[in-house]
């Protein structure tokens, strides 16, 4: 593959714009809240820390692949119903990258915090017995924690995305007249 290929992850990424990952309020909101638990952590003895997150890795794996399986879904079909006029004029008015984009980064958010919730389980099945071992796992939880919470969110915001895209669809409906006459009526106020 040539590295110029506009449909690569981080040549989309560069014109949707990598700051947008990390100053938005999905972002903030998946630091905060982990913030508080990170507190209530430190008062666990190892023992319990390691079966909490031994079983919440465990749910979190079911979890990472039905949402990456929903994400996925979602964006099979928004394009199904988008028809070739409507991804013609997204492509056309550069829009392609800022909708579609984030069902990909969604779906990777998710495939990676699936390969983390594995790794994380096997981290803490090894039978390591150390303060130090302690204070690592308690970073790699708030890191594991934040990062689910992140996906989340970026998940939820999927649907603003999907409004947008109706909107759009609306907008171009209405340039290529193809909307019907009795529903212009009706939102014109005539009953």
């Amino acid at each position: 593959m040539s590295s110029n290929n506009k449909f690569s992850f981080f040549e989309m990424l560069k014109l949707f714009g990598a700051s947008k990952l990390f100053f938005c309020k999905e972002a903030y909101l998946s630091l905060l809240i982990p913030a508080f638990l990170f507190y209530s952590i430190f008062y666990m003895t190892p023992e319990s820390l390691k079966v909490v997150t031994m079983e919440v890795s465990k749910f979190l794996i079911a979890s990472d692949i039905a949402m990456l399986a929903i994400v996925i879904s979602g964006f099979a079909i928004v394009l199904s119903v988008s028809g070739s006029d409507f991804l013609y004029f997204l492509n056309r008015k550069n829009l392609n990258i800022r909708f579609f984009f984030p069902f990909y980064l969604s779906s990777v958010l998710w495939g990676w915090h699936a390969i983390f919730s594995i790794a994380l389980f096997f981290f803490v099945s090894s039978n390591i017995e150390s303060t130090f071992f302690n204070g690592v796992l308690i970073i790699i939880l708030f890191i594991y924690i934040s990062f689910f919470l992140y996906a989340l969110l970026n998940s939820i915001s999927l649907v603003r995305t999907i409004l947008r895209l109706g909107f759009e669809k609306v907008r171009l409906d209405e340039k290529l007249n193809n909307i019907d006459p009795q529903l212009l009526n009706r939102t014109n106020g005539d009953t």
